[in-house]
């Protein structure tokens, strides 16, 4: 009889050191599926988020990065043996930046893929159209990345079920103008595209100058697509006021004609842009010498990350993905920790199953260190809060264009 227990403490022994070898070290290879060394069988199956941003097209670095963000905590938690016990499943829809198709997707992520909670979006004219399916269907939806300030106050169904960590242009404007201003800027003209997100944008930096008693020595709007040649006499008519800065509000590629513009009629005055100008499409085609010293308001720097769990971030992009660079970190950032904050959320009591309760698991949140920052109740609301916006001025970093790579304003 002891011969038979100790044989049987034996084996047990070893079925744990085995176990143990499976671990953290275990190869990739062998890690391709989470459920093999997780129970994750559940009457309920996979938890289906809807994925959605440009893929393809012009604003394909937006889409990647939201993607790449997401995936990577989807993978984090994953490996943890997910939400309760189930795996987590992303499922993409492609708008290649046109609201028509962003229109088509979102209906298509929830009446047919039925998913449970959507995510991404990068330009504000597909997330204002966006935004009421959304309320109206009732579907949780977190915004890693769009900044059109109308999106998160959409009323057509309340309570909101709209949730955003990025910055928002009501934030992002101010901090343009504030910064202008405290450079010592007395002659400040306005561009913006002609598109909801540059319009938005546009009355946002209006706002902000009228309340510093500001008037801009020029507001001018441009059309998208533009060309150099259509920008010359714009800025033409911006050097005619003896403006000595710009503030742009719109994305890289005009951004790029526009500064080669300015060089045609040998006016390169600074130019402050908005988020739209990290895209590397900016550096591209205005090429390096142009767009250095082009500031722009960001919340993640790959090479000043605000704390260790970011660098640890920058490091482990940087080898899964086999680059030295990180196009729009901003973005990756923004939705690495919200995808996060989201899986979180699933967490709470019935939260992985009822989209109501899912929706109040976010507005109360509670904390999460992520790696822009540590979250505290970032969408709750208050009389001073109005809106599910969970990143501010306060989170803001100036960054500059320095050789095709956005650093740290000195």
């Amino acid at each position: 009889m002891l011969k038979k227990t100790m044989l049987l403490a034996l084996i047990a022994l070893m079925s744990m050191l085995g176990l143990a070898a499976c671990g953290d070290n275990t190869p990739a290879a062998a890690t391709t599926s989470a459920a093999a060394s997780c129970n994750t069988t559940s009457a309920a199956g996979d938890i289906l988020i809807g994925l959605m941003g440009p893929f393809t097209g012009p604003g394909a670095t937006f889409g990647t990065a939201i993607k790449n963000g997401a995936q990577m905590a989807v993978a984090d938690v994953n490996k943890a043996c997910g939400i309760n016990g189930r795996q987590v499943k992303l499922i993409e829809r492609d708008d290649v930046s046109k609201a028509d198709l962003g229109v088509q997707g979102i209906n298509d992520l929830i009446s047919k893929e039925k998913v449970f909670a959507l995510f991404g979006t990068a330009n504000t004219a597909v997330g204002i159209v966006q935004a009421p399916i959304v309320n109206q269907s009732k579907i949780p939806w977190v915004i890693p990345v769009t900044t059109g300030t109308a999106i998160t106050q959409d009323v057509t169904s309340t309570p909101s079920y709209i949730f955003r960590n990025s910055m928002v242009d009501s934030e992002q404007a101010p901090f343009a103008a504030e910064y202008a201003i405290k450079a010592g800027y007395k002659k400040i003209a306005l561009m913006s595209d002609a598109t909801a997100y540059g319009q938005g944008g546009h009355n946002d930096v209006k706002k902000a100058l009228t309340a510093a008693n500001i008037t801009p020595v020029a507001d001018e709007t441009y059309n998208v697509p533009n060309t150099e040649d259509d920008m010359k006499p714009v800025i033409s008519r911006i050097k005619a006021t003896g403006a000595d800065v710009i503030i742009n509000w719109g994305l890289g590629a005009e951004a790029g004609n526009i500064r080669k513009a300015q060089a045609d009629v040998n006016f390169t005055i600074p130019m402050i842009g908005s988020w739209g100008l990290a895209l590397p499409s900016y550096v591209t085609l205005a090429g390096n010498n142009l767009a250095n010293g082009t500031l722009i308001g960001e919340t993640f720097l790959q090479d000043t990350p605000p704390n260790t769990r970011g660098a640890d971030f920058v490091t482990r992009y940087k080898k899964e993905y086999n680059t030295d660079l990180l196009n729009f970190p901003s973005g990756l950032a923004q939705s690495y920790d919200a995808m996060h904050i989201l899986l979180e959320a699933m967490k709470q009591p019935g939260a992985d199953t009822d989209k109501s309760k899912l929706r109040d698991a976010l507005e109360n949140f509670g904390t999460y260190d992520g790696i822009i920052k540590t979250y505290t109740n970032p969408w709750k609301l208050s009389d001073a809060k109005k809106y599910h916006d969970a990143l501010g001025r306060t989170d803001f970093v100036m960054a500059v264009w320095k050789d095709g790579k956005l650093v740290k304003n000195q």
